[in-house]
């Protein structure tokens, strides 16, 4: 998985997620990933390309379906309120929300747009924000750790955060059932846990009103703060390097002539150099020159509408096939 950062303002941690499931948040913020600086133009994302960033098996498209049916759903009610003594307004995050897919569901297309006035949540960010690997969240299974997560992450290099007690409970859903110690046994304590690798030293203290019967009136969360140089845009991205492999020109002109790209479309092309040809150089090492030029042309002749996530899949699976799991 290209490690990509989730680079957002902190607006969007105020919304309450818990309810969405976390295969839904995983989708949710990898296209968040893929749409911060884009400003409000459209942009396209495929299965293949999505479920990568999910972290997330294709494997049955019917389930792939409805889990993004059911995101959309949850995504058309994530708006904003803005409310003054003359006027209601209600602003929405996204204008186009899209996803299309052909009869067998082979191939899924996702089409997003970001809405004007909700712009500042994933693209005008200066100081404050949130950022981390897409990578560490996709791997975290509880929502209720996930929702921790994104929290905390926010108050990262300070290393504390305190939540009202109020406040926890709406952000993380709790049943209103809970008592205090179901919240110790059913949220706390597996979030320390699953959390641990991500907050080093991560501590949970309970706040306590200091009269009758000691109410509970928040919890804090400590951990050791990061460390961290000013923020540089991109520097998480895969960069290429000078020379990266031998065969570049040779990948171009097999592409080229089986009618995969045009002479002209660079921006297609140094998509391939990052997403695909590293894949094409491990069979290049691992067997012959030849044999990728014949994956190339069998895969070029196959039936495909979004070229580098239907190229990197079949090499991903070429090399899984014939070099095994790790490749």
């Amino acid at each position: 998985m290209k490690n990509e950062v989730v680079k957002y303002h902190n607006d969007l941690n105020s919304i309450n997620m818990r309810t969405w499931t976390s295969e839904e948040m995983n989708f949710f913020f990898s296209i968040i990933a893929k749409v911060r600086n884009k400003g409000t133009r459209e942009i396209k994302l495929d299965k293949f390309e999505l479920a990568e960033l999910a972290n997330y098996s294709v494997a049955n498209n019917k389930r792939f379906q409805d889990t993004i049916e059911s995101l959309g759903k949850k995504v058309a009610n994530i708006h904003y309120i803005e409310r003054t003594s003359n006027s209601f307004e209600l602003m929405n995050l996204f204008t186009r929300f899209k996803f299309e897919w052909n009869d067998d569901l082979s191939e899924m297309t996702a089409i997003v747009k970001v809405s004007e006035v909700f712009e500042y949540v994933v693209n005008r960010l200066q100081v404050e924000f949130t950022t981390y690997e897409l990578a560490e969240f996709t791997h975290i299974r509880s929502t209720y750790a996930k929702t921790m997560y994104r929290l905390l992450k926010q108050w990262r290099t300070i290393g504390k955060k305190e939540f009202k007690i109020d406040d926890f409970k709406f952000l993380l859903n709790c049943p209103k059932s809970y008592s205090t110690s179901d919240i110790d046994k059913r949220i706390l304590k597996p979030v320390i846990k699953e959390l641990a690798p991500y907050f080093k030293n991560l501590k949970v203290k309970k706040i306590k009103k200091n009269t009758r019967g000691n109410p509970l009136t928040g919890y804090l969360f400590t951990w050791k703060p990061e460390q961290t140089e000013p923020w540089v845009e991109n520097k998480y991205d895969e960069q290429p390097q000078e020379d990266t492999s031998e065969y570049n020109n040779k990948f171009t002109e097999w592409l080229i002539y089986y009618g995969v790209i045009s002479p002209g479309d660079q921006e297609l092309i140094e998509q391939f150099k990052l997403e695909v040809y590293p894949l094409y150089q491990q069979l290049a090492d691992r067997s012959t020159l030849d044999n990728v030029a014949k994956h190339i042309s069998y895969v070029a002749h196959q039936k495909y509408s979004h070229p580098i996530g239907y190229f990197k899949k079949s090499a991903k699976d070429y090399l899984k096939r014939y070099f095994g799991k790790n490749s």
